[in-house]
């Protein structure tokens, strides 16, 4: 029997078939014993806090340890989602990284505090439940002691799901009517901005050497200059955006110069939440109340000279294009090889081009030239031929289809065994550092302290890439399923070439490529290798 590839048994000889067998059974005397079974569990948090962030190396800590102790178990990870609301699933990717491996039976029982961690959202809970259960997996959510394998009617399950939906919802209301109370009281709520900051006593003050970039900006505004040609005077200068970087925009200027708080005034309720599901951010255009707090903290700007940068603005307003943002298949995936800047897609007379987006804000962020979407596609290619193309002419062309296949399987089961890995690390140490607090071992605390913080660094930084090939996963697929339909037998590699000559099927392979130079390109492939082309 071969390698199990999206759920499916990929045979010595390139047959695939379906693999079912979710438990191994082996006779004892006249006892069968059950396989321990897969599990897994799901850990969730909804804001970034420092005690909620200790309270989700709580809860994974104790999953860890409860399931480890139990021998009828084998643990497959647990799965999380830092920062991330419950009533929307689209937007937890430990969430769907954990549907996706119960679907495909590397998970037989997922075990959760609550149903209010899995889901607020009553139609999400119900779907994926069913989903589950379909397929054989089980749920456990330990607040509810419900378990769906025993669970004879959904009725119970919907009417937990819809307390958790309505508590998000009346949480999600007595927020709206705190903010709104507290407007009503000419008490606004700070938010950050250049040139103003906040005392002990919660008052606006005035941020002197971020101000005078804050008059700057409106003065040359007033002389007739436009927002991106401030933001490039600004990068010559040398000046830092509020998060201390040199990389000012168009935008950024622009958003300052409308900004009414540099006059003293604050204007509440400008954005609102479309609904507690969605936490959609809707512009208020008279659906609700606005409430402008004149005279609220010392001026930046004065009056008349905010007035004639909005007239400014508004002379030179472009209609406003609403809508999506069109995805490509090199979007977010194709760098700067000289800042590590992400490059953006642009089409002027039906030629596409890729660009830096430091170098379209000023060239004295980024020397790199523009660069046509077709070199790209061309080096890809020959990057493809170059990593898989045999190495002796009578190979054969089952063995190079099997080896494309098996690579872009086999980064699923590279990126979990890491990330499982790591999570053991981390439990390990937590476990220790927790023995060494209760027995009062300082030195010993120290050293695993440092141990847990590095081991957390390193998960964060190889979270991006898990969620890069998490994002492909998709479009793996689908070229899977190319592959598997071809003959082979009857095709030759240059055909084979031919048939995945577009991006979206070579993308399959590369997941990352870095523009050196407008005619350079580094490719990174699944397997970790990296391949230079230069077209």
């Amino acid at each position: 029997m071969g390698e199990t590839l999206f759920g499916q048994t990929l045979t010595d000889n390139g047959e695939l078939s379906e693999f079912t067998s979710n438990y191994l059974l082996t006779k004892q005397g006249t006892e069968v014993k059950l396989k321990p079974l897969k599990v897994a569990a799901y850990v969730r948090v909804s804001t970034l806090s420092d005690e909620q962030e200790d309270s989700l190396e709580n809860q994974t800590s104790y999953y860890a340890r409860h399931i480890r102790s139990n021998p009828n178990y084998r643990m497959v990870g647990i799965y999380t989602d830092h920062g991330k609301s419950g009533t929307l699933t689209s937007s937890r990717s430990g969430f769907n990284r954990l549907i996706r491996h119960a679907l495909e039976g590397k998970i037989d029982l997922i075990l959760c505090k609550s149903v209010s961690r899995f889901a607020r959202n009553v139609l999400d809970t119900l779907e994926t439940v069913r989903m589950l259960k379909e397929n054989g997996v089980r749920l456990i959510f330990e607040k509810e002691d419900l378990d769906t394998e025993n669970m004879q009617s959904e009725f119970i399950l919907t009417m937990m799901a819809a307390v958790a939906q309505e508590e998000s919802r009346s949480i999600s209301e007595n927020i709206k009517w705190a903010n709104v109370k507290r407007l009503e009281r000419g008490q606004p709520k700070f938010h950050r901005v250049l040139g103003y900051g906040q005392d002990k006593y919660k008052n606006w003050i005035v941020n002197q050497e971020e101000a005078g970039i804050v008059k700057e900006a409106f003065e040359l505004c007033v002389e007739g200059y436009t927002p991106p040609e401030i933001a490039r005077i600004f990068i010559r200068k040398g000046y830092k955006t509020i998060k201390g970087k040199n990389e000012w925009s168009g935008t950024a200027i622009r958003e300052m110069l409308k900004n009414i708080n540099y006059v003293g005034d604050v204007l509440g309720q400008k954005t609102y939440s479309k609904d507690h599901i969605s936490h959609a951010s809707i512009k208020n255009k008279g659906e609700k109340n606005l409430y402008l707090i004149s005279d609220h903290h010392e001026p930046i700007v004065d009056r008349e000279t905010f007035k004639r940068a909005q007239e400014k603005l508004k002379q030179r307003a472009k209609p406003n294009k609403e809508g999506k943002r069109n995805r490509y298949p090199l979007s977010s995936r194709i760098v700067c090889g000289k800042c590590g800047g992400n490059l953006q897609r642009f089409v002027c007379r039906g030629v596409v081009t890729w660009r830096c987006g430091k170098r379209t804000k000023s060239h004295e962020l980024c020397t790199m030239e523009g660069i046509k979407e077709e070199y790209v596609h061309s080096a890809m290619l020959a990057a493809l031929k170059a990593k898989y193309e045999p190495t002796e002419q009578d190979e054969e062309p089952r063995k190079t289809i099997l080896k494309m296949m098996k690579d872009i399987n086999n980064i699923e089961i590279k990126g979990d065994a890491e990330y499982n890995q790591l999570r053991i690390k981390l439990e390990k140490t937590l476990y220790e550092e927790s023995n060494a607090l209760l027995e009062g071992q300082d030195e010993k605390i120290e050293y695993l302290r440092s141990m847990r913080i590095a081991t957390e660094l390193e998960i964060k930084e190889k979270e991006e890439w898990w969620n890069l090939i998490e994002a492909d996963t998709d479009l793996r697929k689908n070229v899977f399923e190319k592959l598997r339909n071809m003959s082979f037998t009857s095709i030759s590699f240059d055909s084979l070439v031919e048939e995945l000559n577009e991006i979206e099927c070579m993308r399959a392979w590369v997941i990352r490529v870095k523009a050196l130079s407008p005619f350079l390109f580094s490719f990174t492939f699944v397997t970790g290798e990296n391949i230079e082309v230069e077209f």
